[in-house]
């Protein structure tokens, strides 16, 4: 028999809207090989919110685009359909948790800002590594969306849990499955599932504590649990002498490396190190994109 809690997470999941009209022609478009730059920039055009963050953000310097970008025409040529498609989705899941309660808003704003971060993180590690960085930045940005879905739903119980555990992932992660019988990972699955997401974040979002569980999707996964990982020991307080970074997501993440090699890949100091300083200047440079997407 199905607990209390759950049954409240699900009809909170359930009660959520429907995605807007405008995030569903986006997905069909995208999705058939056959659509024009026409077809997306009509799915689009009706939405004058959806317009003005789209333009917002390919003026901005995260794509460093040589001349101004004037139209949404333009925009969507210019940028391409994946990033288009995934600005849409971004600026969507915004919106719909828009309205939680007053007393949550420092919480809330904590949220944002390591999802943020975490999203930095993931788009300079898909850079890196061959993966799509847009998809990534996504990925990163909503790895936690079912956080919010347990605060609206469990508010007076989940509120005190966020407070005590921080930014400190894996700790809230048991406490979840502990006091609810359900974690943030498995609800952020059900949601995106019911947004009809693609598939590939659906997993990346519902794995990203567990990637070995991902099967084909799993290096998405992994991605952005080490930049989960990273964007928490970028608030650390300074090493100790004998504690070098690379160290400290190894002792975090204790399976990352045999993961990463089943992917053909390695992590080493150098390379951890050389994100972080990525990640420190993404901060600084692109800090707008989260105000225009909120």
């Amino acid at each position: 028999m199905q607990n209390q809690h759950i049954t409240q997470v699900f009809n909170q999941v359930d009660s959520l809207p429907s995605l807007p009209a405008t995030v569903s022609r986006v997905i069909s478009v995208t999705a058939d090989p056959e659509s024009s730059a026409n077809d997306l920039m009509e799915a689009i055009l009706p939405d004058q919110s959806m317009c003005a963050t789209i333009l917002k953000i390919a003026n901005s310097a995260f794509f460093g685009m040589p001349r101004e970008v004037a139209t949404i025409d333009k925009a969507v040529t210019v940028l391409g359909f994946n990033e288009v498609h995934n600005i849409v989705l971004g600026k969507a899941v915004f919106n719909s948790f828009q309205k939680i309660g007053p007393g949550s808003k420092e919480i809330v704003q904590d949220f944002w800002n390591h999802s943020f971060s975490c999203a930095l993180t993931a788009k300079i590690l898909a850079e890196d590594l061959g993966c799509s960085p847009s998809e990534l930045f996504i990925a990163g940005l909503i790895h936690d969306i079912g956080k919010l879905v347990i605060l609206m739903a469990l508010p007076g119980e989940y509120l005190p849990i966020l407070e005590l555990t921080g930014m400190q992932q894996n700790q809230c992660h048991q406490v979840e499955s502990k006091t609810f019988e359900i974690s943030h990972e498995q609800v952020g699955f059900r949601l995106l599932t019911r947004w009809l997401f693609p598939e590939r974040l659906i997993n990346s979002v519902g794995f990203h504590h567990h990637p070995q569980n991902d099967g084909p999707h799993s290096l998405y996964a992994l991605i952005v649990q080490l930049s989960d990982t990273l964007s928490i020991l970028l608030h650390e307080k300074e090493l100790s002498a004998n504690t070098t970074l690379f160290s400290r997501v190894c002792t975090l993440l204790p399976e990352g490396q045999a993961l990463w090699k089943q992917h053909n890949l390695s992590i080493e100091e150098e390379q951890v190190e050389g994100w972080m300083e990525k990640l420190q200047i993404s901060l600084e440079k692109d800090g707008g994109i989260l105000q225009m997407l909120s």
